[in-house]
């Protein structure tokens, strides 16, 4: 007996049993399993929506940039979740067009997003979603907290910044408006539950004023803050406000206007903007005191230390001398060296040396013109001590640190030695 015969048909159809066996696990592998990580949508770069808050009714404009896979895409549905809400709902279904930009090297949508109603602080979050055909989706999503728009401001007690407390003002002196912003405002929260109102930021304060029975006309626009980010929390901005000229019995109303920006219109086109005012009680500014006559006054420096004609009282208009206190002093000549005079007060007295327009200051000047000036200047400018005097110079003076001044020009240096000089001044006071 041929001893392989027992085992040949067996062994012929081992590799036939094989092939079925593993054709028919194949098949049932195909019915549970197919291959779809290639088929999902893809987001590139997306310029979404970047602010930590927005006010019910803006429009959000974001843009997604985005392409299909092996399926194509159906629709980009967009949803939204309102805090406390837990659930999203669908805002818009958007059919998806062909919109391929070489720039971007991918399809683009501009999606124009309407900020919904809501409870102040509240976070809402954005989806968008990429839907292909296969039923496979992607999405992107960004968050931000509900603000109110719309700003509140409110006016404390005005202040006199170029008078004393309790004198009446005249036109040029400068009135300061403390303007409280928001009151209660902050800027950012992290929960619902944060303390205070969460306002838009404040775009700028507008000053307007009405004088009589003349139209109300804008006097001031400026930024909040004047430099640096803009904030919806509480602030107060101090305006200090000139009385306008020939106003002198005459009501003066200054009127505060807070603006904040509101997206309420599709960009590119500008946003409007939401506003609250607060009027100030009425001014009547009085007329001006005018400044006696120009008196002269010399002064002279003689010998090494100046002798007794060499300082002056410009309270009582006469010249000091040298023994007498310092404290009658006003001013004096206390250096000749170098061709040079020096004028100095050796009591309380500050000089302000009018930069420009002294002729004018001096020709025009009143108790009010005089003391707005020098108010007006930095306290580093306000001196006990003028060096190197000059003809024509115009100088205005607060005597003895009191609400009393004056102002002269220098109208003559005579020099009679090397250390001998004569200084002639015209003085106005009251």
């Amino acid at each position: 007996m041929n001893p392989t015969s027992l085992f040949s048909r067996p062994a012929r159809l081992l590799p036939l049993a094989a092939v079925l066996l593993l054709s028919s696990c194949e098949k049932e592998l195909d019915t549970y399993y197919s291959e779809v990580g290639a088929q999902l949508p893809t987001f590139t770069a997306n310029a979404l929506g970047t602010a930590s808050k927005y006010a019910p009714g803006e429009v959000v404009q974001f843009e997604l940039r985005f392409a299909p896979q092996s399926a194509p895409l159906k629709e980009i549905r967009l949803y939204q979740k309102v805090e406390p809400g837990r659930d999203s709902t669908l805002v818009r279904t958007i059919p998806y067009a062909a919109a391929f930009s070489r720039i971007r090297q991918s399809d683009t949508l501009v999606v124009n997003y309407t900020v919904p109603a809501g409870a102040n602080k509240a976070n809402v979050k954005v989806d968008a979603v990429l839907v292909s055909d296969n039923g496979q989706t992607k999405d992107r999503s960004f968050s931000f907290r509900l603000a109110e728009a719309t700003p509140t401001i409110s006016l404390k007690a005005s202040s006199n910044v170029t008078l004393p407390a309790g004198a009446a003002p005249a036109p040029g002196d400068v009135v300061r408006f403390p303007v409280l912003l928001n009151e209660g405002g902050i800027n950012a929260a992290t929960s619902l539950t944060a303390t205070g109102t969460l306002y838009n930021n404040i775009d700028s304060l507008i000053t307007y004023v009405k004088v009589g029975t003349a139209a109300e006309r804008r006097f001031a626009r400026q930024r909040v803050p004047v430099a640096g980010t803009q904030s919806g929390a509480a602030t107060t901005v101090n305006v200090d406000v000139a009385l306008p000229a020939g106003s002198a019995g005459q009501s003066v109303v200054y009127r505060f206007e807070a603006k904040s920006r509101f997206q309420d219109r599709i960009p590119p086109l500008a946003p409007s903007f939401r506003t609250a005012s607060a009027t100030a009680p009425a001014i009547t500014p009085v007329a001006a005191t005018p400044l006696a006559a120009a008196r002269t006054a010399t002064l002279s420096y003689t010998g090494t230390t100046g002798g007794d004609l060499a300082a002056f009282d410009l309270t009582t208009f006469a010249p000091v001398a040298a023994a007498e206190p310092v404290t009658a002093k006003d001013v004096a000549i206390t250096s000749t060296a170098g061709n040079a005079v020096r004028l100095q007060a050796l009591n309380t007295t500050r000089f302000v040396r009018v930069a420009s327009g002294g002729a004018a200051a001096y020709t025009n000047a009143t108790l009010s013109s005089i003391r707005q000036a020098y108010q007006a200047t930095a306290a580093a400018n306000q001196v006990a001590q003028l060096d190197n005097v000059l003809v024509g110079d115009v100088i205005i003076a607060r005597l003895r640190g009191l609400d009393q001044y004056a102002i002269f020009t220098v109208t003559g240096i005579n020099r009679t030695s090397t250390t001998d000089v004569a200084v002639t001044l015209a003085v106005k006071t009251l």
